[in-house]
């Protein structure tokens, strides 16, 4: 028997102590058994010899496994023209669902592949070739941001870093931070650059929401206010397909949780405000001086914004309105008035954009003029909707049945039958049914003798029906 190089040690530490060379103890722990199992390991190796090292049920077949008919049967199927070039989850499933033989597909890959029906495919990793950089400065920002706990201790939660990069320098030209990511912080970064260094050629980012936004059912990319606003500025907007593919911006994370973390430490910074101080006075100099490289091309190629740009227009929330028969908008549940002055070129049924700018300001454009609208007293500006309600009206009584409905006559003849019962059971007891007193004679022909006119037995039904109380006529009472 081929014995395993586990195996072959097991053999050596039993032989050592049933020669009495290794104490059971030092055996025990050397194999990683009870000093018991140990025992009757040595008892096993002094009776079969080098076998006893080997577990049981090495060298046969599982339990578990499957018949080898099914095994030839499944190549047999994969040997067929028409499967030849199935793959071994593709067969497995049409196995299942044209012969009723149910095998998975990793034990039929494992036959496949004994058989020579098979080959092993791996993936090879995707090949990616380094991108150069751009040749000025002002062609590409990489911008990307980072949520970290920057404060650590000092400020609970964690903070968020947006940082855009040059492509061409490395140089940081826009850095902040801010308590969350989302899309208002990003529109001030990009202002704030914009107004700083002027437009970019393009802006390189990843997928969030706020850059770029697919429709779940069409491959189509909508826009949003970050991309329109630049667009409107001639800036591309481009969406990296990887983090991978904006290393340079992923890298200066890197450092920064490394060194401006420790910086911020040393500085006993424990605020946004003051985070931020640190940045334009510090960092951001110290980065430019430090990790920065020069272009391949000296001339810069950011470009000045347009004299007439509005900013805090261009990246605004924008709602849409229409102008009522009153020359009311509807807006944040209130009517707006346009006056009379501002109404020129304005009709029923015309657009109107409401802006809802960064810093909270609501404006209100027609084309390209701004008006100014008035608010409507709410009085005036109250709907059919905001009228107080009328009192409900009170529910009618549900209706009674009549005397003849025949769900009356179903409890009737139960009614009438109880009466009949109780009565044969007092006959029985001896207890007159005129009064509680001793047995009257009984007569020749026993029966249930009737009630006087007039008497009325109250009879308590099932649980959850009505008391219902009959006289011995059977009519309701």
């Amino acid at each position: 028997m081929e014995l395993s190089l586990r195996e072959r040690d097991r053999v050596s530490v039993l032989r050592q102590v049933s020669e009495g060379v290794l104490a059971g103890a030092a055996g025990a722990g050397r194999l990683g058994v009870t000093r018991r199992h140990l025992r009757r390991l040595v008892r096993g190796f002094e009776a079969v010899g080098d076998a006893a090292a080997v577990h049981g049920l090495k060298g046969r077949p599982s339990n578990r496994s499957l018949p080898a008919q099914v095994r030839e049967f499944a190549l047999s199927v994969a040997a067929d023209p028409l499967y030849a070039d199935f793959g071994p989850t593709l067969l497995a499933e049409h196995l299942g669902r044209r012969f009723a033989v149910v095998v998975s597909p990793d034990t039929l890959r494992r036959w496949m592949l004994e058989a020579g029906r098979w080959e092993r495919r791996r993936r090879r990793a995707r090949h990616r070739s380094r991108r150069p950089r751009r040749a000025a400065l002002g062609e590409l920002g990489q911008w990307d941001s980072s949520v970290h706990p920057w404060l650590e201790e000092r400020s609970p939660g964690s903070q968020t870093l947006i940082s855009i990069h040059d492509d061409a320098t490395s140089r940081l030209l826009m850095a902040r931070f801010v308590a969350r990511d989302n899309g208002a912080e990003n529109r001030r970064a990009i202002i704030e650059y914009l107004g700083r260094h002027g437009r970019p050629v393009a802006v390189y980012t990843d997928h969030a929401g706020h850059f770029g936004q697919w429709l779940s059912k069409k491959e189509e990319r909508t826009g949003t206010i970050i991309s329109r606003a630049l667009g409107e500025l001639g800036v591309e907007v481009i969406l990296a397909g990887s983090p991978q593919a904006k290393g340079r911006v992923e890298r200066s994370f890197g450092t920064n949780r490394d060194r401006l973390v420790k910086e911020m430490r040393l500085e006993g910074i424990a605020s946004l405000e003051g985070a931020n101080r640190f940045l334009q006075d510090y960092w951001v100099p110290f980065w430019n001086e430090r990790f920065t490289v020069e272009p391949a091309d000296p001339r810069h190629a950011h470009r000045p914004l347009p004299a007439d740009a509005d900013l805090d227009a261009l990246f605004a929330e924008t709602e849409r309105r229409f102008v009522a028969r009153d020359f009311t908008i509807r807006f944040a549940k209130r009517r707006w008035q346009i006056p009379e002055r501002e109404a020129g070129g304005i009709a029923p049924s015309a657009e109107i954009v409401v802006e809802r700018r960064l810093d909270g300001e609501v404006r209100f454009r027609f084309g390209e003029r701004y008006l100014e609208v008035e608010p409507v007293c709410q009085a005036s500006a109250a709907s059919p909707n905001d009228a107080p309600a009328k009192p409900a009206k009170p529910r009618p009584a549900p209706p009674k049945p009549a005397p003849d409905h025949p769900w009356r006559k179903h409890f009737q003849a139960s009614a009438q039958q109880a009466i009949a019962r109780r009565h044969l059971r007092r006959e029985r007891e001896g207890i007159s049914n005129e009064t509680n007193g001793p047995a009257s004679p009984k007569r020749p022909e026993p029966g249930p003798k009737p009630e006087p006119p007039g008497r009325t037995f109250l009879l308590r039904p099932n649980p959850g029906h009505f008391y219902c109380g009959l006289t011995t006529t059977g009519k309701s009472g």
